[in-house]
């Protein structure tokens, strides 16, 4: 799922255009906190955890941003982007299974914090939006379908001198 980018402080906040024949909205998740947004209008549809505070506040930076970027006659597509439906780790392999039959395999160092994960942490996974990635929050790994498909394994962090 596209994330909405330059979006600043702890919320994640993922774009979603064709999920269940519902409106445009955005899915909002902050730790183990989660809520959505209707797009047209702008305004709160689900909300697990979050203060009143903290959804007037993702409310204004909704408004904003999608003012910003929605143009008269946009229309929304359905997406033929590949989609997640689990995934597996193995002591080798990432495995993930895809909506259209596929499955992708890459090789588990591509990851190296799930490389260095427990079994117990690499089982422990939610797949995001309706499928765009992987993410394994004892580890916040974030592992996408398209970067697996193209070949992008996760960088290290840079060592400092």
């Amino acid at each position: 799922m596209p994330t909405v980018p330059k979006i600043p402080g702890p919320d994640r906040l993922f774009f979603d255009s064709f999920d269940c024949h519902e409106p445009p909205h955005v899915h909002v998740r902050r730790e183990r906190m989660v809520c959505t947004f209707w797009l047209t209008p702008v305004a709160s549809s689900v909300n697990h955890g979050l203060s009143p505070r903290a959804l007037h506040q993702i409310r204004a930076l909704m408004w904003s941003t999608w003012r910003g970027s929605w143009r008269h006659g946009m229309t929304i597509v359905a997406s033929n982007d590949p989609r997640i439906l689990s995934a597996e780790v193995t002591d080798d392999l990432i495995t993930a299974p895809l909506a259209d039959g596929r499955t992708i395999n890459v090789p588990l160092v591509w990851s190296w914090r799930l490389a260095n994960a427990t079994p117990e942490q690499r089982q422990h996974f939610e797949i995001i939006g309706t499928g765009q990635g992987v993410h394994w929050p004892d580890i916040d790994e974030d592992i996408s379908a398209i970067g697996m498909l193209t070949g992008t394994p996760a960088p290290r962090p840079k060592q400092k001198v």
